[in-house]
């Protein structure tokens, strides 16, 4: 058992350092939570075991993977991420992986980018940008309560949402 309760990960790329790290922190503006650094200095690019979730009234969303924290190793790089969705997402929600769907696990910095972030699920079904919306609709709502209708809490933090992940087979018995 390792310090990220029951979960394991495959796949993982090679190690990365606290500098690459600090590279995506700087880029972003943001300070990761230390769980979340620990997990990834060890588990770069992994896929976790379990990896079923559940949002609102979805169960058994499968989490494919974490984004890597280095453009020299892994598979997508979170900046290449960030950069792909940041016209769709709320402003200080950042994607730190995917799910087999296409959807974004993502930390939500809505209390300030130095503050401790919590999960949530960007279901990318339901993004949208300032272009996908008319002056009615901006008159309706702003932007950002728009594109807050795709996000979904997931955990008040990266441990718990770790914890909380599980085999699909495990919830039904």
């Amino acid at each position: 058992m390792n310090k990220w309760n029951h979960v394991i990960f495959e796949n993982c790329s090679e190690k990365i350092t606290m500098d690459d790290i600090k590279k995506v922190e700087a880029a972003l503006g943001v300070t990761f939570p230390r769980d979340f650094t620990e997990c990834m200095l060890e588990n770069n690019d992994g896929s976790p075991i379990p990896c079923a979730f559940d949002y609102g009234e979805v169960e058994g969303k499968v989490f494919n993977t974490f984004y890597s924290l280095s453009d020299a190793v892994g598979h997508y790089y979170i900046l290449d991420a960030y950069n792909a969705t940041k016209n769709y997402l709320p402003e200080g929600v950042i994607p730190i992986g995917y799910d087999a769907g296409g959807g974004d696990i993502c930390f939500d910095y809505t209390n300030g980018k130095l503050s401790d972030p919590v999960v949530v699920y960007a279901d990318h079904e339901f993004l949208i940008s300032e272009s996908d919306l008319d002056e009615s609709d901006l008159q309706e709502k702003t932007l950002n309560e728009w594109q807050r209708q795709a996000i979904s809490p997931l955990a008040a933090s990266f441990s718990e949402f770790l914890a909380k992940l599980y085999n699909d087979t495990m919830k039904n018995s």
